[in-house]
Protein backbone atom coordinates (compact mmCIF):
# COMPACT_ATOMS: atom_id res chain seq x y z
CA UNK A 1 0.00 0.00 0.00
CA UNK A 2 1.14 3.42 -0.86
CA UNK A 3 1.82 5.74 1.96
CA UNK A 4 -0.01 9.00 2.25
CA UNK A 5 2.31 11.93 2.07
CA UNK A 6 1.54 15.56 2.70
CA UNK A 7 4.45 16.52 0.61
CA UNK A 8 3.43 18.31 -2.60
CA UNK A 9 3.76 16.27 -5.70
CA UNK A 10 6.63 17.12 -7.99
CA UNK A 11 4.63 16.12 -11.02
CA UNK A 12 3.03 19.02 -13.00
CA UNK A 13 -0.28 19.12 -14.72
CA UNK A 14 -0.48 17.03 -17.82
CA UNK A 15 -3.04 19.42 -19.37
CA UNK A 16 -2.66 22.87 -20.84
CA UNK A 17 -5.21 25.56 -19.92
CA UNK A 18 -6.81 26.41 -23.29
CA UNK A 19 -9.49 28.82 -22.05
CA UNK A 20 -7.55 32.02 -22.90
CA UNK A 21 -6.69 30.60 -26.32
CA UNK A 22 -10.37 29.81 -27.00
CA UNK A 23 -11.40 33.32 -25.92
CA UNK A 24 -8.88 34.78 -28.34
CA UNK A 25 -10.02 32.47 -31.18
CA UNK A 26 -13.69 33.36 -30.68
CA UNK A 27 -12.84 37.07 -30.58
CA UNK A 28 -11.02 36.76 -33.92
CA UNK A 29 -13.96 34.81 -35.36
CA UNK A 30 -16.39 37.56 -34.37
CA UNK A 31 -14.13 40.24 -35.87
CA UNK A 32 -13.88 38.34 -39.16
CA UNK A 33 -17.63 37.74 -39.26
CA UNK A 34 -18.29 41.44 -38.82
CA UNK A 35 -15.65 42.81 -41.19
CA UNK A 36 -15.87 40.33 -44.08
CA UNK A 37 -19.24 41.56 -45.43
CA UNK A 38 -17.95 45.12 -45.32
CA UNK A 39 -15.02 44.23 -47.58
CA UNK A 40 -17.17 42.68 -50.30
CA UNK A 41 -18.68 44.91 -52.96
CA UNK A 42 -21.90 44.49 -54.89
CA UNK A 43 -23.89 43.07 -51.98
CA UNK A 44 -27.57 43.87 -51.67
CA UNK A 45 -28.14 45.98 -48.60
CA UNK A 46 -31.22 47.33 -46.98
CA UNK A 47 -30.66 51.08 -47.05
CA UNK A 48 -31.86 53.16 -44.12
CA UNK A 49 -34.79 55.49 -44.37
CA UNK A 50 -33.94 59.17 -44.63
CA UNK A 51 -35.67 61.73 -42.51
CA UNK A 52 -38.38 63.59 -44.33
CA UNK A 53 -37.21 66.76 -46.01
CA UNK A 54 -38.23 69.62 -43.73
CA UNK A 55 -38.45 71.99 -46.69
CA UNK A 56 -39.75 70.01 -49.66
CA UNK A 57 -39.19 71.76 -52.97
CA UNK A 58 -42.01 73.72 -54.51
CA UNK A 59 -43.31 71.55 -57.39
CA UNK A 60 -43.41 74.65 -59.61
CA UNK A 61 -39.61 74.97 -59.34
CA UNK A 62 -38.71 71.33 -59.97
CA UNK A 63 -37.04 70.73 -63.32
CA UNK A 64 -36.49 67.30 -64.83
CA UNK A 65 -33.40 66.11 -66.68
CA UNK A 66 -33.94 62.86 -68.55
CA UNK A 67 -30.99 60.83 -69.83
CA UNK A 68 -31.94 58.28 -72.47
CA UNK A 69 -30.17 54.97 -72.98
CA UNK A 70 -28.26 56.49 -75.89
CA UNK A 71 -26.99 59.32 -73.66
CA UNK A 72 -29.32 61.95 -75.14
CA UNK A 73 -30.29 64.68 -72.65
CA UNK A 74 -33.71 66.26 -72.21
CA UNK A 75 -34.56 69.26 -70.02
CA UNK A 76 -38.28 68.97 -69.26
CA UNK A 77 -38.73 66.87 -72.43
CA UNK A 78 -36.84 69.38 -74.62
CA UNK A 79 -33.68 68.01 -76.29
CA UNK A 80 -30.45 69.41 -74.91
CA UNK A 81 -26.75 68.86 -75.63
CA UNK A 82 -24.02 68.45 -73.01
CA UNK A 83 -22.56 71.82 -74.05
CA UNK A 84 -25.90 73.56 -73.44
CA UNK A 85 -26.42 72.03 -69.99
CA UNK A 86 -24.35 74.54 -67.90
CA UNK A 87 -26.08 77.51 -69.54
CA UNK A 88 -29.50 75.94 -69.00
CA UNK A 89 -28.70 75.32 -65.32
CA UNK A 90 -27.52 78.92 -64.84
CA UNK A 91 -30.65 80.25 -66.57
CA UNK A 92 -32.95 78.12 -64.39
CA UNK A 93 -31.11 79.19 -61.21
CA UNK A 94 -31.46 82.86 -62.14
CA UNK A 95 -35.20 82.38 -62.57
CA UNK A 96 -35.61 80.31 -59.36
CA UNK A 97 -32.73 80.30 -56.83
CA UNK A 98 -34.36 77.47 -54.86
CA UNK A 99 -34.37 75.21 -57.92
CA UNK A 100 -34.67 71.45 -57.51
CA UNK A 101 -33.67 69.05 -60.28
CA UNK A 102 -34.97 65.51 -60.67
CA UNK A 103 -32.70 63.29 -62.78
CA UNK A 104 -34.38 60.43 -64.64
CA UNK A 105 -31.85 58.02 -66.16
CA UNK A 106 -32.35 54.83 -68.13
CA UNK A 107 -31.31 51.73 -66.21
CA UNK A 108 -28.99 50.61 -69.03
CA UNK A 109 -27.20 53.95 -69.18
CA UNK A 110 -23.42 54.03 -68.81
CA UNK A 111 -22.53 55.17 -65.31
CA UNK A 112 -20.14 57.81 -66.66
CA UNK A 113 -23.02 59.59 -68.44
CA UNK A 114 -24.89 59.95 -65.14
CA UNK A 115 -21.80 61.16 -63.31
CA UNK A 116 -21.20 63.81 -65.99
CA UNK A 117 -24.71 65.21 -65.50
CA UNK A 118 -24.35 65.21 -61.69
CA UNK A 119 -20.99 67.00 -62.02
CA UNK A 120 -22.61 69.69 -64.16
CA UNK A 121 -25.44 70.13 -61.63
CA UNK A 122 -22.98 70.38 -58.75
CA UNK A 123 -20.74 72.84 -60.62
CA UNK A 124 -23.81 74.91 -61.51
CA UNK A 125 -24.74 75.20 -57.83
CA UNK A 126 -28.10 73.42 -57.91
CA UNK A 127 -29.16 73.20 -54.24
CA UNK A 128 -31.37 70.10 -54.50
CA UNK A 129 -30.85 67.13 -56.80
CA UNK A 130 -32.86 63.91 -56.73
CA UNK A 131 -32.48 60.67 -58.65
CA UNK A 132 -35.85 59.35 -59.81
CA UNK A 133 -36.21 55.59 -59.59
CA UNK A 134 -38.83 53.05 -60.58
CA UNK A 135 -41.44 52.07 -58.05
CA UNK A 136 -40.28 48.53 -57.21
CA UNK A 137 -43.74 47.12 -56.57
CA UNK A 138 -45.36 48.57 -59.66
CA UNK A 139 -42.36 48.39 -61.97
CA UNK A 140 -42.94 51.90 -63.23
CA UNK A 141 -41.50 55.31 -62.64
CA UNK A 142 -43.36 57.79 -60.46
CA UNK A 143 -44.99 60.63 -62.31
CA UNK A 144 -42.49 63.18 -63.50
CA UNK A 145 -42.69 66.63 -61.91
Amino acid sequence: MKRFSERPSTRGFAELNVTPMLDFAFTLLVIFLITTPLLESGIDVSLPQAAANRHPPDPRFVQTITIARTGALYWNREPLTRAQLPAKIAEALRAHPDLAVAVRADRDLRYQELVTVFDALQAGGVPQVALVHADEQLGRSPSAP
